[in-house]
């Protein structure tokens, strides 16, 4: 299990932290954590304002990744 989620949010080495994917951590558990909390709280929910806000939400949090995966070691280090 470590290992997955070291995986997630290491860069192609494996060692150096991706640091767009630990940035989108945040937009994603506030972003898919709200809808559930509206719903706990008896509030209505507009489903067409929740998929463009899952679409802006998966945008964000791809341009974070691809935008920063230039800045990442490709190859382990002493190889």
């Amino acid at each position: 299990m470590m290992k997955f989620i070291r995986d997630l949010f290491t860069g192609a080495d494996g060692k150096t932290w991706a640091i767009g994917r630990i940035y989108s951590l945040p937009m994603l558990v506030s972003g898919l954590g709200l809808p559930i909390a509206a719903l706990i709280q008896g509030q209505p929910i507009d489903f067409a304002a929740l998929g463009v806000m899952y679409g802006g939400l998966g945008g964000g949090v791809m341009a974070m990744v691809w935008g920063t995966n230039p800045t990442e070691p490709k190859e382990p280090p002493g190889e």
